[in-house]
């Protein structure tokens, strides 16, 4: 299982690419040590809520119950291996969803740049004669 972790500080912006702003969290781990992560979601699975979370040194993200008291956000092992389970295939689901949506809208914008592409033939054509 995962270790349980706290969210000590909770950041806005995405230092590497300014154009793109993302959400990070600065985990802080039972030894003492804390772990920045991007925060990539969160979900609600039969009524609780979940976060993933995304190191940034790392391939693989990590997924957490999610407990809000007061102005703090606490982040909660998920001990239970069936519950585990039912987020893990929610947010694979999800991410799958996301990225045939991403891909659908990718689409889109290549077919607009077609089409602009032949109106700018179009009028180049014109020009000629």
């Amino acid at each position: 299982m995962q270790e349980e972790r706290k969210v000590t500080e909770f950041n806005n912006a995405n230092e590497e690419n300014e154009m793109e702003h993302i959400h990070t969290v600065e985990l802080e781990l039972e030894d003492g040590t804390t772990e920045e992560c991007e925060v990539l979601d969160i979900i609600e699975v039969e009524g609780k809520s979940y976060v993933a979370l995304l190191p940034l040194d790392k391939d693989e993200y990590y997924v957490y119950g999610v407990r809000e008291e007061g102005d703090e956000i606490e982040i909660l092992n998920i001990d239970d291996e069936v519950e585990y389970e039912k987020v893990i295939t929610a947010f694979e689901q999800y991410f799958d969803e996301e990225e045939e949506f991403d891909e659908d809208d990718d689409d889109d914008d290549f077919e607009d740049e077609d089409e602009d592409l032949e109106n700018d033939d179009d009028d180049f054509e014109e020009e000629e004669n």
